[in-house]
């Protein structure tokens, strides 16, 4: 995923923002420009040389005409303040660069010699790009991002309603015969494959700015506690530790593997699986975490504290209220609740669509 401090920076230059509109108005023109951002001017001075002072407000309109002269415009980070205009911009010339257009070597020198956002706009090519510390960040056309969240949208709704359906299969599965762990690692592989391409869009989502906003709340209703529901089921299933900490960083681990395979995801549940084979006759049972915080809504030390009592969530299950009482945390209330929402679970067909 796209470093959070170049994040920052692409929410700046993202449409509906002040500073947009004056790099649309500066590409529109068929001009170039060279932009650096700053908290002091003075800090830089070996760097910034020549040109002349400015000191006022910033404004769209001002950057663009400021940029119809060949220097930089050094400009303030909060972008409240137009520094210095028609400047020569000279960075250390050893440090490495692998652009052509002397603007742009420039541009990325700078950024990598103080850390901070310089912005290059091609006269040639009308394209933008940015350049913070090592990165380099080339804004893309809209209509392509709009194309591209719209394709992703669409695939992350098919995968949402895969994992929901494989999940509520699981749910009920879970009361009665056991669940196999290949059935646990096709969820989990859905699940995954939803952050992973979440991962590739928000980036656009961020650059989409206004633009994207009806888009953005789309996609957070799809992810909605997508990330939460994982690492419950991991709690639930894996044999080495069922700490939150400890599922989630399974989770992390998972997302970033590149090969991912059905194995793969039931051996880092259970290690001791050896191959695909093993893993189809594998049957598990939950601890009952998942079913626990999703119908009780209960904190999840008051489910640690059940499921450390009961073992299992068949044990669980075939708990009266008055035995759900004894346990810390849990009240006459949270324990009707509980051992009724089990209840209503169990007498669903396994073909229902919605369990939980």
């Amino acid at each position: 995923m796209m470093p959070e401090g170049l994040l920052e920076k692409v929410e700046l230059v993202s449409p509906g923002t002040k500073l947009r509109k004056a790099l649309d108005d500066i590409v529109q023109a068929n001009l170039g420009a060279l932009l650096m951002f700053v908290d002091d001017p003075e800090k830089y001075r070996s760097i910034i040389q020549g040109g002349f002072e400015i000191n006022d407000y910033f404004t769209p309109e001002r950057l663009y005409e400021l940029s119809k002269m060949d220097g930089a415009t050094v400009i303030s980070e909060d972008l409240s303040t137009i520094f210095r205009a028609n400047a020569h911009l000279v960075p250390d010339s050893s440090i490495v660069t692998y652009e052509t257009g002397m603007r742009h070597r420039t541009a990325e020198r700078v950024a990598k010699q103080t850390g901070k956002m310089v912005i290059a706009i091609s006269k040639r090519k009308s394209d933008i790009n940015l350049y913070f510390g090592e990165h380099k960040y080339k804004l893309n056309d809209l209509r392509l991002l709009i194309s591209r969240v719209t394709q992703a949208m669409s695939t992350m709704e098919k995968y949402r309603s895969g994992f929901d359906k494989f999940l509520n299969t699981i749910t009920l599965k879970e009361f009665r015969s056991g669940v196999l762990i290949t059935d646990i690692s096709a969820m989990l592989d859905k699940g995954i494959n939803l952050m992973k391409i979440y991962e590739e869009i928000y980036p656009y989502l961020i650059e989409l700015g206004e633009e994207g906003k009806l888009a953005k709340m789309q996609v957070e209703e799809v992810m909605e506690d997508l990330e939460d529901t994982m690492i419950l089921v991991v709690m639930d299933y894996c044999t080495t530790s069922e700490k939150p900490e400890d599922a989630k960083e399974i989770i992390d681990n998972l997302v970033s593997e590149r090969d991912l395979t059905a194995l793969k995801i039931a051996r880092a549940l259970n290690p001791e699986i050896s191959n695909l084979a093993q893993a189809t006759e594998t049957t598990v049972y939950p601890r009952g975490y998942r079913v626990l915080k999703q119908i009780s809504k209960i904190p999840l030390s008051v489910c640690a504290n059940v499921v450390k009592t009961f073992g299992n969530l068949n044990e669980i299950a075939s708990a009266t209220p008055e035995l759900l009482k004894q346990v810390e945390g849990i009240g006459e209330k949270r324990a009707i609740a509980i051992a009724s929402s089990i209840s209503l679970i169990k007498e669903k067909p396994i073909s229902s669509n919605r369990v939980i």
